[in-house]
C-alpha cells in the first residue's frame, strides 16, 4: 500500500497526516452519510487496486499479447489503436462505440468483453475482431480495415472498400501509421477484483474482507483521533464554564 494513500484516508476523518489529509479534516468533510462516504470509497477502491497487484501495466504489452493471441501484426493493431482513440480507454465516439479500439456494444458483447472501457479487454476484444475480419477477406488488410470501419455489409454492398470519404481517409491513415514504429507511451491501472470492489462500496463491509486488517487499523486510528478531538471539545467547554487552566 501507498503509505500517502493511508494518511489521505486518515486525513478525511481525523485531519492527520498534515499536507497529506487531502480531504480535508473530520470537522470539514467528515459526514460519513453524505460525501465523505462516497470519498472515501473511492480511496478504498483505488487503495485496493494496489493491494491485490493492481499495478499499472504499459499498454504496449497489452499490443504485444494481443498479437501474439491472435496472430495480428503488433504495428498494426496500434495503427488502429491510434487512430480510434489516440489509445484513450476512456474515449466514446458520437455514435457510441468505446475505447482505445473503439468498439460498439454489440461487437464488445459478442467478443466477450464485460467492460469496453478497460483497457485490455478492448484491446484484447480488437484484436481478436480485426484477426476474424483478416480471415475473412483472406489477409486483405485494406478491406478488413474497410469493414472495421464502415462494417462488413458495406464492403459486400460495394464489391470493396466503400466510397465513404471517412472510410477511405481511415484506411490510408491506418496504413501509414502502420508503417511507423512507435510506442503508445501510456500506462494502465489494472482494476480490483470486483469481489473485492463490492467490499470496498463502504468502509464497514471491509472488515469482512482478507483485507480487513488493513482497513481495521485505519478505521481504529481514525477513532481514536475523534475521541481526542471530542475530548478537548469537552475539555474546552469546561474551562469556558469556569474552570482554569492549568
Amino acid at each position: 500500500m501507498d503509505i500517502s494513500q493511508l494518511y489521505q484516508l486518515l486525513g478525511m476523518y481525523s485531519g492527520v497526516g498534515n499536507g497529506y489529509g487531502l480531504y480535508g479534516n473530520y470537522g470539514n468533510y467528515g459526514n460519513y452519510n453524505s460525501y465523505g462516504q462516497n470519498t472515501f470509497s473511492q480511496v478504498l477502491r483505488n487503495t485496493a487496486a494496489n493491494t491485490t497487484g493492481g499495478i499499472s501495466t504499459p499498454m504496449d504489452e497489452i499490443f504485444e499479447e494481443a498479437s501474439r493471441e491472435t496472430g495480428v501484426d503488433i504495428r498494426l493493431l496500434k495503427a488502429v489503436g491510434k487512430a480510434e482513440s489516440n489509445f484513450r480507454a476512456s474515449a466514446t465516439s458520437h455514435c457510441g462505440a468505446m475505447g482505445v479500439m473503439q468498439l460498439m456494444p454489440g461487437t464488445a458483447k459478442s467478443l466477450g468483453v464485460t467492460d469496453a472501457y478497460d483497457a485490455k479487454q478492448n484491446i484484447m476484444g480488437g484484436a481478436k475482431y480485426l484477426a476474424k475480419l483478416l480471415d475473412k477477406y483472406d489477409g486483405d488488410t485494406k478491406l478488413a480495415l474497410a469493414a472495421y470501419n464502415a462494417g462488413s455489409g458495406n464492403v459486400a454492398k460495394y464489391g470493396g472498400i466503400p466510397p465513404f470519404k471517412e472510410t477511405q481517409n481511415y484506411v490510408k491513415r491506418v496504413l501509414e501509421y502502420a508503417g511507423e514504429d512507435f510506442n503508445t507511451n501510456q500506462t494502465v491501472q489494472a482494476a480490483a477484483p470486483e469481489s473485492l470492489q463490492e467490499q470496498t462500496e463502504t468502509p464497514v463491509s471491509a472488515y469482512n474482507s482478507e483485507y480487513g486488517d488493513v482497513y481495521k487499523m485505519m478505521v481504529q486510528m481514525m477513532q481514536l483521533q475523534m475521541q481526542q478531538k471530542l475530548q478537548s471539545i469537552l475539555d474546552f467547554g469546561n474551562n469556558e464554564s469556569g474552570s482554569t487552566f492549568l
